[in-house]
């Protein structure tokens, strides 16, 4: 196995909110570019092993993003390639190229935490195994959202065979893992300031993932309780930074929107931020998107390579708990306040249950806009999730915004890729 070229660990410790102190014997290696694992010294090695667990992570994480919004129709795909249209029409066949990568990342991501998690295993409980113990549950929870099913490899190399899991099994496996991450960093003693602050950070962004899990899970009592318990104020971001010569470690919501202008804003978000809605931006561009065909308006939330994300917060917890407490006096005075915190005037609409969870749908849906939430919450609201294209009945004209390609599908999530079933001999054996 190979580790990240070590040129990423200082993109890594930025994504965790680190300060690069006392790194410099991370340079003093025999080969300055690879890391190889028969050369791995358990001393020397391991936080620059965890570290790029974490920037793995990150470079797999927010591609899914941009697909997730554009099979949702909360952007649209402005791009010539077939098999990003087939992710906008919610038809993806499982030799899609799109998902495919999506797929692979996930498992890279995931393979790369569980080796590093048996490299450091001889240390004992360290903060660089709790932060690999995190990435492997964050990583199998994408896998949950995004995909019908998924696999988790039962050892450390390409070649385990791996059975197939349903999207419950693999939320189960999530909270294990996260849970682990929490554990360990309870037991930790004599951090540094810097330690500290990333310990805070990966255990309370763990229970936002576990809290939403649940949520996915249908265990709405067990999502109630676990957002609770999400600090006020929380918020953790993953860090970019503008690198021309790397630029996976930009934001790729922002790459899409400058290097490849396919990520279009559609007339839906275009409405709201013209209605005056603080929490959406765009802007015309005045030119055809990379297809030719649609209007370019990129969008203005992200605006940089260095523009930050959000990936777990308190305000997340605050949606769990309202769309799992099942309140409506509860809900009603929630969704206001996010409609003042986005200069939106009050709720109008009925209050029975159904509607105000369309209208916190709708929220959420402004609130995270291209956060990459669009997945999970219309898999759980397949009937109430605003925007969502409606599958064309038999016989009837495309209602895809390009008719010329096609009509949309049924698909609410993902097919694993035929080369996944094909390469692991475990798939089609019972659960």
């Amino acid at each position: 196995m190979q580790t990240y070229i070590r040129r990423t660990l200082g993109a890594a410790m930025l994504g965790l909110g680190l300060v690069a102190q006392g790194c410099d014997k991370f340079t003093e290696v025999e080969n300055p570019n690879n890391l190889e694992a028969d050369t791995i010294d358990p001393d020397r090695d391991i936080a620059l092993l965890s570290q790029s667990v974490f920037t793995r992570f990150q470079t797999s994480l927010e591609y899914a993003y941009v697909l997730g919004a554009w099979f949702t129709n909360h952007a649209r795909v402005g791009d010539t390639f077939p098999t990003r249209n087939a992710v906008g029409q919610r038809n993806i066949p499982d030799t899609g190229n799109e998902t495919d990568g999506i797929w692979n990342g996930i498992g890279a991501s995931l393979q790369f935490a569980r080796t590093t998690i048996k490299q450091v295993e001889p240390k004992g409980n360290t903060l660089d195994q709790a932060r690999a113990w995190w990435v492997s549950g964050a990583s199998i929870l994408q896998m949950a959202e995004y995909f019908c099913e998924g696999t988790i490899a039962a050892g450390i190399l390409v070649t385990d065979s791996r059975p197939k899991m349903s999207s419950q099994a693999l939320l189960d496996s999530a909270i294990i893992d996260l849970q682990k991450a929490q554990t360990m960093i309870a037991a930790l003693t004599g951090l540094t300031t810097a330690q500290t602050t990333e310990a805070n950070n990966l255990s309370n962004s763990a229970q936002v993932l576990i809290a939403r899990a649940h949520l996915q899970a249908g265990r709405k009592t067990e999502a109630a309780a676990a957002a609770a318990l999400v600090p006020a104020n929380f918020r953790f971001d993953i860090v970019h930074i503008d690198n021309s010569s790397q630029r996976s470690l930009g934001n790729q919501v922002w790459s899409f929107s400058e290097s490849r202008i396919s990520l279009v804003v559609g007339p839906e978000f275009r409405a709201m931020a013209d209605a005056g809605d603080t929490r959406v931006a765009y802007s015309d561009r005045n030119r055809l998107a990379q297809d030719g065909v649609l209007r370019f308006y990129r969008q203005g939330k992200h605006p940089g390579w260095a523009s930050n994300m959000r990936f777990a917060s308190k305000l997340e917890a605050d949606y769990i708990a309202q769309e799992a407490n099942e309140n409506t006096a509860s809900m009603l005075t929630f969704i206001n306040a996010r409609r003042a915190a986005g200069a939106r005037p009050a709720y109008a609409g009925a209050t029975d249950l159904t509607s105000l969870m369309a209208e916190l749908m709708l929220q959420k849906s402004i609130d995270f806009w291209l956060e990459g939430h669009e997945m999970r919450d219309f898999r759980r609201h397949p009937t109430i999730y605003p925007f969502v294209l409606p599958t064309n009945a038999p016989n009837t004209a495309s209602n895809y915004y390009k008719p010329e390609l096609g009509p949309v599908g049924s698909d609410v999530c993902w097919p694993v890729p035929r080369t996944e079933k094909e390469r692991n001999t475990r798939w089609n054996e019972a659960l």
